[in-house]
């Protein structure tokens, strides 16, 4: 999913470039989609990043605390501050969502809403990613 968007991406971003300094006329929607499909692509793909455990760390845990079931525990009570910490998140976007779904974007014409909504759609699904993580038995990194 993430690779389709960073490709759709690029591509609108290329056409963008094209028309404004070949052809000389900017699309319209020029500055709206690409940055719609950067921000959707952003949070669809922190979900798969969540369920990976690939999100960038320091990797200083296994330096500093040398015992396997302390670290175990520092990674599930991490893990459920997350959770928390997402679900609170995933509540304030959907509140941003609603208040701005009567707005529309200038050149779209779309409601304003619908960008908001990537905020608790990508955090619900990452809530989702670390309780999986929170409820394994698994070792956590």
């Amino acid at each position: 999913m993430a690779a389709g968007g960073a490709a759709a991406l690029a591509a609108l971003v290329i056409y963008t470039v094209f028309m404004r300094w070949v052809v000389g006329q900017t699309p319209n929607w020029a500055e709206e989609l690409p940055r719609l499909v950067l921000i959707w692509t952003a949070l669809l793909g922190s979900i798969t990043c969540t369920h990976r455990r690939s999100h960038l760390n320091a990797g200083l845990l296994p330096l500093i605390v040398r015992s396997a079931d302390v670290r175990r525990t520092i990674g599930k009570v991490t893990d459920f501050v997350l959770l928390v910490m997402l679900l609170m998140l995933a509540k304030a976007g959907w509140d941003l969502t609603l208040v701005t779904m009567s707005m529309t974007t200038t050149a779209l014409k779309m409601p304003v809403g619908f960008i908001y909504l990537s905020v608790p759609v990508g955090c619900v699904g990452m809530a989702l990613m670390q309780l999986q993580h929170l409820l394994s038995s698994g070792d956590t990194p």
